[in-house]
């Protein structure tokens, strides 16, 4: 009976050591970003005053 299970054990010795530990799942990657948001009346003003002073020069 000892020969059998000491012939068990280093049967599955090989096998229990190469069993790699359960690895860590990724995180979900993010949605992706939806269209950009409307200007604001603020970026639409400084829009315009950039767009003048490169027309000017």
């Amino acid at each position: 009976m000892k020969r059998l299970t000491l012939l068990l054990l280093m049967l599955m010795a090989p096998g229990l050591a190469a069993q790699e530990p359960p690895k860590k799942k990724k995180p979900e990657a993010k949605k992706q970003q939806v269209a950009h948001k409307k200007p604001t009346p603020q970026q639409i003003r400084k829009f315009k005053e950039l767009e003048k002073k490169q027309k000017r020069s």
